[in-house]
């Protein structure tokens, strides 16, 4: 069975009169009215019965559309009784206003209109991608930042985030779409000149946040001194579901320190960290720990297992043998 991400919802069918969300109907098409029965010679029970059936039919009306009527009409129409409730604030005038707040009153009903037919919000993914850079001698920090304008023009995409590069080192905290995010893995993947491929490990990531953090996408070189993972000695394989988690959530926790302050504000902070902030941040020496667990997802791994959908089978799913209740 594919499991992917669903921005649709639906409603079950009930028989209970239909109450539908959208603010518009839809015309009906010209039915053919019953004849009527207007002859001098009908009696007074004829004339009785035919009202009791008008009296019926405008009970029904009120209820709404009929199940069939709502199922072959895409915006299904809305009953009487909702349609007079909704004009009644636009067609009716209180003592004293004047006809600007009754423009207003319409005004303000197509917008609700224009916001219920609108799609919902893309939410976003977080991811922290680590790796070494190819040469630790090089302007790694310009020759990064020129390759993610490249690649963010080629791609037409807004990612938003931190690239923090240290010794031999990098840190990536990306935040855009999920299918975005999956596109600039691929060019992660297929570049060779600035960023050690085999190396690239995806820390962490984390779906449908539902707003950015940063605004920009900023890039800085950086020592960590005092390291957020403690020292070498509690650097264990035991510990690294530990480890991983807590510096996930320790680089957000800087990122989202970040999130309110002005552009100048921010690189101010990224130029001259302080020890609180230092402690924030994974080391060059943790990283290269990191990079080295063979349970942390390579780039590779991570795209081979999310770039297409995965495949489960449920246990409900497999067909049993069934003993037969009586041997023949």
């Amino acid at each position: 069975m594919d499991k992917q991400p669903s921005r649709l919802h639906g409603a079950a069918a009930s028989s209970s009169p239909y109450r539908g969300a959208s603010t518009r109907s839809v015309d009906h098409e010209p039915t053919s009215s019953p004849p009527s029965h207007d002859k001098s010679n009908n009696s007074g029970s004829g004339s009785a019965a035919t009202t009791s059936a008008s009296h019926r039919f405008d009970a029904l009306e009120k209820l709404g559309p009929s199940l069939l009527d709502v199922l072959t009409y895409v915006r299904p129409p809305e009953p009487s009784s909702m349609k007079q409730s909704d004009e009644l604030p636009s067609t009716q005038q209180e003592p004293g206003e004047d006809a600007g707040e009754s423009n207003s009153a319409d005004y303000d009903t197509s917008e609700l209109t224009a916001t219920t037919d609108a799609k919902f919000d893309v939410c976003i993914t977080r991811a922290a991608v680590i790796g070494r850079v190819v040469d630790p001698s090089a302007d790694n920090a310009r020759k990064t930042q020129e390759f993610f304008a490249k690649m963010l023009e080629q791609l037409q995409c807004e990612v938003t985030g931190l690239v923090l590069l240290q010794d031999s080192t990098f840190v990536l905290f990306l935040e855009t779409t999920s299918d975005e995010m999956l596109s600039v893995f691929r060019c992660l993947h297929d570049q060779q000149r600035v960023l050690d491929v085999a190396s690239i490990r995806v820390l962490a990531s984390c779906d449908d946040n539902p707003v950015r953090i940063l605004q920009g996408l900023y890039f800085k070189k950086v020592t960590i001194n005092n390291s957020s993972g403690g020292s070498s000695s509690d650097w264990t394989d035991d510990s690294l579901r530990t480890l991983t988690v807590d510096a996930f959530l320790n680089l957000v926790k800087f990122v989202k320190k970040l999130g309110p302050m002005a552009p100048a504000e921010i690189r101010k902070v990224l130029s001259n960290l302080s020890n609180s902030d230092q402690t924030l941040l994974p080391s060059n020496e943790l990283l290269l720990w990191f990079i080295g667990r063979e349970d942390i997802l390579t780039l590779a791994d991570f795209l081979e297992l999310f770039a297409e959908p995965i495949m489960l089978e449920l246990e409900s799913e497999r067909v049993w043998p069934v003993h037969p209740l009586l041997q023949y």
